[in-house]
């Protein structure tokens, strides 16, 4: 470790330590280094997952945005913690004005009466990332300047490689770390936060939704002006209009709730079933109401992505949920997991069956879509199944939306209303057009074996006849066995070290003349027996 990581690491550790968490530490096998047992302080008055989402919020903005995406993850985390880490808040304290202005004129190098008639100096809002600020542009137009924070990206850097240092270290002490691949999703994490610090790409999201949603009237997708943004630097459109959330302003305005609902439950289902590109965290404070009942979607930093299968799945769910029917639902997860053949298919259906008996006096209208969808998929992973991140984010937005929706008119059927997105999908997949497309592919992949295989048969039999042909065998599962013989096999040739020495000692000690040689041997034995023998007993080898 550098020093300045080393010093990172130290604050990281003595965070944790007060929380209670020093377990944490210890597993990772770093705690003997940087903590004494006097230290380690305990809050008794909150559970161990109020602490740890306390410990995330005074670790700072890398960690808590990777909280909140574990709070979206139920193959990695328990439900108790996602609860507590749902909590999280993007906040942090302001900046000073004086110094976002001047990093503003940095970002655009000229003083920001050159480029803006009018500019704001009292914040809109500050997150942990970056700070935002209201002004108008020299012809007119409003605009929303968001100004990334000095040195932010430095520091995720720096906390990224510890996450990613402690990650091994934890895996490598902790056999169940292996089964959730610890290090996997902190790189995962890694690459999201780092597009997250070039505004490039809020900027490449917005200008690609705009044009999906070019000719709809219902929707209003805020203007980039890609001149002044930079990587630290966003200028985009001011929207003016009334949150989703802000229900009083919006009766006093005289919006229709249900059609606004309605609307914004449209607008989410065309991003996601028809263009395979959705907003990801559509929740109230970032979805606005304005004149003519237009609604506009804001902050495009995290967006998601559906590939075909993603789609199917998500069709063949919905209308497995509407049918109350728990093995097409089960075949859904599973087309959403990628594997074609599971043992414990049965079981699988099973357990859906049993999860929607509980709502079995409820009306479709009566239940949450989206509760029962997180429910499928904690089922899915308890079998052992793993899902892509993707569907996690799609997850998300369904549920963030389904509740804006309920929130503006509760008498909304959010299924019901899906539901002809989810068969015209299917109806896609199956039309003559698609089957034929299908067929004709498999065709040319089978056209395409035949043509090669008798030159790679040819190449197979040319190696064999020169002697060139080798075949390799990997047998995995035996990783854990092999590391066991090693460490036994090191006590072992240490203890026949020691015995040796014991056994010299003992022989030396005879003569007068080397007996104090022989006692220092012994009294070396000795020890290195002692340490040999606590090091057992405290893992439990005995």
């Amino acid at each position: 470790m550098a020093v300045h990581e080393l010093g990172r690491a130290r604050e990281i550790i003595g965070i944790v330590v007060k929380y209670g968490l020093s377990e944490w530490v210890t597993n990772s096998g770093l705690g003997k280094f940087f903590i004494s047992k006097k230290r380690l302080a305990r809050i008794e008055r909150y559970n161990q997952w109020e602490r740890i989402r306390m410990a995330v919020e005074e670790l700072g903005p890398t960690f808590i945005k990777f909280g909140q995406i574990l709070a979206d993850r139920p193959d990695i985390v328990p439900v108790e913690l996602r609860e507590e880490l749902k909590k999280l808040q993007d906040e942090a304290q302001p900046m000073p004005d004086e110094l976002a202005i001047k990093e503003i004129e940095k970002e655009l190098g000229r003083p920001v009466g050159e480029v803006f008639r009018d500019f704001d100096s009292s914040r809109l809002a500050s997150a942990s990332m970056a700070q935002t600020y209201r002004a108008t542009l020299l012809n007119g137009e409003p605009v929303c300047v968001k100004i990334q924070r000095p040195g932010i990206d430095k520091k995720i850097e720096l906390d990224l490689n510890l996450m990613n240092f402690f990650a091994i270290r934890m895996q490598r002490n902790n056999a169940e770390m292996e089964a959730i691949n610890l290090t996997g999703v902190v790189k995962e994490f890694g690459k999201t936060i780092k597009k997250e610090l070039d505004f490039h790409h809020e900027a490449a999201s917005v200008i690609r939704f705009s044009y999906c949603f070019q000719d709809d009237p219902d929707i209003k997708v805020p203007k980039v002006y890609s001149q002044y943004t930079t990587r630290r630097i966003l200028v985009e459109e001011f929207i003016k209009g009334t949150k989703v959330s802000d229900l009083e302003n919006l009766l006093k305005a005289g919006y229709d709730l249900k059609v606004l609902s309605r609307k914004a439950m449209r607008l989410v289902f065309d991003q996601i079933f028809t263009h395979g590109f959705f907003h990801a965290d559509p929740h109230p404070g970032n979805i606005f109401v304005m004149d003519g009942e237009v609604i506009s979607f804001i902050d495009f930093g995290m967006m998601g992505s559906l590939r075909p299968e993603h789609l199917k799945f998500l069709g063949k769910y919905v209308l497995g949920y509407l049918e109350r029917d728990p093995h097409a639902m089960a075949e859904a997860l599973m087309m959403a997991s990628g594997k074609r053949n599971f043992a414990r298919f049965k079981e699988l259906e099973f357990q859906i069956g049993d999860m929607l008996a509980h709502y079995k006096y409820l009306s479709i209208e009566e239940m949450d879509f989206g509760k029962v969808m997180n429910e499928s998929v904690d089922i899915l992973i308890h079998f052992g199944l793993r899902m892509p991140s993707d569907i996690f984010l799609l997850i998300k937005s369904l549920m963030a939306i389904e509740r804006v929706a309920v929130v503006l008119f509760p008498g909304i059927d959010f299924a019901h209303e899906m539901q002809p997105y989810a068969i015209e999908l299917i109806a896609q997949q199956y039309s003559p057009k698609q089957i034929a497309r299908e067929v004709f592919d498999s065709i040319k992949d089978y056209y395409k074996l035949l043509k090669e295989l008798p030159a790679d048969l040819n190449e197979i039999i040319y190696k064999i006849k020169e002697g060139r042909f080798k075949t390799q065998i990997e047998v995995r599962g035996l990783e854990p066995l092999a590391e066991h013989l090693d460490i036994s096999s090191t006590r072992v040739s240490i203890a026949i070290v020691l015995a040796s020495l014991i056994v010299g000692a003992s022989i030396i000690s005879q003569w007068q003349q080397t007996r104090w040689i022989g006692a220092i041997v012994f009294c070396i034995a000795g020890l290195f027996g002692f340490w040999l023998l606590v090091k057992l007993f405290r893992r439990n080898k005995f």
